[in-house]
């Protein structure tokens, strides 16, 4: 645990955040396996034509992306089609697919000349029941197809499906086999139905860390909102590859984002990643307008009016320090620019205090008497009530025109 009164490490150029947070992985590499492309696009109603699947590999890529999840390749032609677009654009980014654990899945992921392919391994006991199949059987299948692939170079990952619901003997019999077997590079703990808390997380981790060396991966959902922190747990326990997806989308509530998990990693955690973290507001931007998901107002590290500041006495600190010329990261944990993000700036509304008032009319340029401010001040805040919102620019010189 750093000592906390030391705030070499937790006060940098650009953000400010705690010094009490331990961070037993500082300088760790950290690798970003982004599966917008694939999990992102199984959240229900989402669809990406090949050319807006090429658009956002690219804005991954550029944006220092490790590896890029580029579709289920068994999908549809189109997907394979997309896939290879995205694979012949030359990417610096690894790209990979994922297979079911058949030979046909696999031959088309050679087909189309990914870096890796990610063999789905679905044999906990409900999916034995569901496909008629043994616990060894079913081990064997992933095996047989990792074969095929590591015949023709590309990297396997085994994708070990619910994962955190084995039973133990289960999991560690799981384990055992596919680190005998040879054939897979990784093993990705998928927790499917987001069923793991942070020590959990930790916990299986650090268990399966026991039975193998294969390096491990987790794959979060986020059914208790808790997708970026089991990541980040994970990458604590020594899991070196996390899987995200931008805006967290995914299947039913989603994945751990890509933007939360980047710049949490690098400021809560001092990892060491390729990520530049001033590209995530416009991979965010890209990635909503593609798939028709609005960005909540709200969402961390790119909600579209987190940078806004209604409440009267906040306005009234940020006004204060901005004219000390004051470093930003003393009242917010990181500063805009580095994620790419708009300035702080002040709103109007039922909240607002006399420094939102001063902040508007400066903007504006209207001159308006002090003794008058009181009455503008009661007006905004009664427009807000009114209207349910913030103020426009025209819903403040409206006022003021009325009152002057």
């Amino acid at each position: 645990m750093p000592d906390p009164a030391d705030l070499s490490n937790s006060y940098t150029d650009t953000s400010f955040v705690s010094p009490w947070n331990a961070v037993p992985a500082a300088g760790t590499p950290l690798v970003v396996h982004d599966t917008t492309l694939r999990d992102g696009e199984q959240q229900a109603g989402i669809v990406f034509t090949p050319d807006e699947k090429l658009q956002i590999a690219s804005a991954l890529d550029e944006a220092g992306v490790n590896r890029i999840e580029a579709g289920m390749v068994a999908v549809s032609d189109d997907d394979r089609k997309a896939i290879l677009s995205i694979v012949e654009s030359g990417p610096r980014a690894e790209i990979w697919t994922i297979a079911r654990s058949v030979s046909s899945d696999v031959q088309m992921a050679i087909d189309v000349g990914v870096n890796g392919v990610g063999i789905i391994l679905l044999a906990n006991s409900q999916y034995r029941m569901i496909f008629n199949l043994s616990l060894d059987e079913a081990i064997e299948r992933a095996i047989r197809a990792a074969e095929t692939a590591r015949a023709a170079k590309l990297q396997t990952t085994l994708l070990l499906a619910d994962a955190p619901r084995y039973p133990i003997d289960e999991l560690r019999h799981v384990v055992e086999q596919i680190d005998l077997s040879g054939q897979f590079t990784a093993i990705s703990l998928m927790d499917t139905f987001g069923t793991l808390n942070p020590a959990g997380t930790q916990r299986l981790i650090r268990q399966i860390r026991e039975w193998t060396q294969i390096p491990l991966e987790l794959h979060a959902h986020n059914d208790f909102g808790l997708a970026t922190a089991n990541s980040l747990a994970a990458f604590e326990a020594g899991a070196s590859t996390i899987h995200t997806t931008v805006l967290g989308l995914g299947e039913r509530v989603g994945n751990a984002a890509l933007e939360e998990v980047a710049v949490a990693a690098a400021l809560l955690e001092q990892a060491s990643t390729s990520v530049h973290l001033n590209h995530l507001s416009a991979i965010a931007h890209l990635v909503s307008r593609h798939s028709n998901h609005p960005i909540a107002t709200n969402k961390p590290i790119v909600g579209t009016r987190i940078s806004e500041i209604e409440s009267g006495t906040v306005a009234v600190e940020f006004a204060r320090w901005s004219e000390r010329g004051g470093d930003l990261q003393w009242l917010f944990p990181y500063v805009p620019e580095l994620v790419g993000a708009d300035q702080p700036t002040l709103v109007l509304g039922k909240y607002s205090g006399m420094a939102n008032v001063d902040w508007a009319l400066q903007s504006s340029q209207i001159t308006f008497p002090q003794d008058r401010k009181a009455a503008l001040l009661s007006e905004v805040k009664a427009e807000g009530i009114r209207l349910h919102r913030t103020l426009t620019t025209a819903d403040f010189e409206a006022i003021t025109r009325r009152l002057l």
